[in-house]
C-alpha cells in the first residue's frame, strides 16, 4: 500500500492513483469502465470507501477491490478486505469510492497492510513530520519501504509537530460563570 503526505501535488495521492491506475490497470479494448466524476474505476482496481453507508454496510476507510462492472446498469461489485464481503454499487453510491492505490497518511489511521510505501520528498516539506513517518511506518505489518531523498526523510525524524492547536477551551474557562458574575478558575 502506498502512504503519502498529502492529497495533492505531483506525489500526492490524487496523482499517484492515476498513475499507477494506469500501470496496473490500463484501459483495455472492450473492458468495461465506469465514469463518476473525474475518476474511471474497472475490475481488479483498489479502492476505499469515502464516508458510512449503513444501507450497503461500508463505513469510512474500507479498503477492496472491483470485481465486475456493468455499464449497462452503471453498477459495480465491491470485494472489501479482509473477509472479502461483496457489496453491490448502484449509480448513486459511486461516488462514495475513490482509488485507493495511494492514501494518505491520515486515511491509513487504525489500517495496517503488509507492505508499505511511502515517499518522502522535500516537496511535501510542509507534512514532513516525526509523528507522520512514525504513523505511517507503524501501518506496516511485515515491511515498510521509504522512497524519496534522504535528506527529506531526516527532516522529517528532526521535525515534531509543536503547533499548538487553536481552540476556544480557554476563553471558555475564562468567561463568567452564568448567574454569579464570577469570572471561572484563574488560568
Amino acid at each position: 500500500q502506498v502512504l503519502t503526505p498529502m492529497i495533492r501535488g505531483s506525489l500526492g495521492s490524487a496523482a499517484l492513483n492515476r498513475m499507477i491506475q494506469q500501470a496496473v490497470n490500463p484501459p483495455g479494448r472492450g473492458r468495461a469502465e465506469l465514469i463518476s466524476g473525474e475518476r474511471t474505476y474497472r475490475a481488479g482496481d483498489r479502492v476505499i470507501h469515502r464516508r458510512n453507508n449503513y444501507e450497503l454496510g461500508v463505513f469510512n476507510g474500507d479498503i477492496g477491490v472491483i470485481r465486475e462492472v456493468d455499464n449497462e446498469n452503471l453498477t459495480c461489485v465491491v470485494s472489501f478486505f479482509p473477509d472479502n464481503r461483496e457489496v453491490e454499487y448502484h449509480r448513486e453510491d459511486i461516488a462514495e469510492l475513490d482509488m485507493a492505490y495511494a492514501i494518505t497518511v491520515h486515511k491509513a489511521q487504525g489500517s495496517e497492510f503488509d507492505v508499505v510505501i511511502l515517499p518522502v520528498l522535500t516537496q511535501h516539506y510542509r507534512m514532513l513530520f516525526r509523528n507522520l513517518i512514525y504513523t505511517g511506518l507503524t501501518r506496516a505489518r511485515k515491511l515498510a519501504v521509504f522512497v524519496g531523498a534522504r535528506r527529506a526523510l531526516a527532516m522529517a525524524v528532526r521535525n515534531r509537530d509543536t503547533s499548538l492547536r487553536q481552540t476556544a477551551l480557554l476563553h471558555l474557562l475564562q468567561t463568567r460563570r452564568p448567574g454569579s458574575g464570577e469570572k471561572g478558575p484563574p488560568i
